[in-house]
């Protein structure tokens, strides 16, 4: 099977490069991307960037690039719901859109292959749970987004790229599959917010960070603990890609 996973962050994709030894770098547009072969399958790994649009046009230069049988959305994200830690593995079992106060469900079947691999996880005494992806094309805070999704549902996590992904892959009828790790629970609010380090394009800028902590040098604690997250989610995340490879 072809499959191609799309990422946002230069962790996430460090972490897939590491577990899943890709060895040729490609030029899949103007975006990085890998090549390898595991478990059978021609893997395509690349990294669009933060944010809805950059995203959708990665899936979509993917799609020209390497003609997937299969689009994995894989990165990290924010646990909406109490009972996800640092470090869980969440599978789409259904993908939301949030914009402002609206919410819509994107029309996306997802494969049993997902329901499967969770289960056996799940036995094997692994912290990998089937959850509700909900999508922002903008920044929003974990509690604005709880707020607004349906109550009494497990495993929500937050993120800005996967509903993107599925919609492009409904629309060429290729299968989706979501898989992310939390890398900020939901009780752990940070005292800035993401834009504040980005550009227009959600392109992290090194002056801009730099000019944030100048601002709030209170945060800095704060990013030392994003970062020891962001290793743990990037570990588990390819272990689980990993795994969900050799079971399809």
């Amino acid at each position: 099977m072809k499959i191609a996973i799309i990422t946002a962050l230069p962790e996430e994709t460090g972490a897939l490069l590491k577990r899943l030894g890709f060895s040729e770098k490609v030029v899949c547009g103007n975006l990085k991307a890998y090549i390898s072969v595991c478990s059978g399958h021609e893997i395509f790994l690349c990294e669009a960037g933060m944010g809805f649009d950059n995203a959708a046009r990665a899936a979509e230069a993917v799609i020209r690039e390497a003609r997937p049988d299969m689009l994995i959305s894989s990165g990290f994200c924010g646990g909406i719901t109490t009972d996800l830690m640092v470090g869980d593995v969440v599978v789409a079992k259904s993908v939301l859109i949030v914009s402002g106060a609206l919410i819509e469900a994107v029309s996306v079947e997802i494969p049993d292959s997902c329901s499967n691999f969770v289960v056996r996880q799940a036995a094997g005494g692994m912290r990998v749970f089937g959850g509700v992806f909900a999508s922002t094309p903008s920044l929003i805070s974990k509690v604005q987004i709880a707020d607004l999704l349906p109550q009494g549902s497990r495993y929500q996590v937050v993120e800005m790229e996967s509903g993107a992904i599925a919609i492009v892959a409904v629309e060429n009828g290729i299968s989706f599959v979501g898989i992310r790790a939390v890398s900020d629970p939901f009780k752990e609010e940070i005292g800035f917010s993401l834009d504040e380090f980005c550009d227009d394009h959600l392109r992290i800028r090194i002056p801009r960070v730099l000019l944030t902590i100048a601002r709030k040098p209170r945060i800095i604690p704060q990013l030392f603990r994003l970062a020891r997250n962001s290793r743990i989610a990037g570990a588990n995340l390819a272990l689980a890609v990993e795994r969900f490879l050799a079971s399809i």
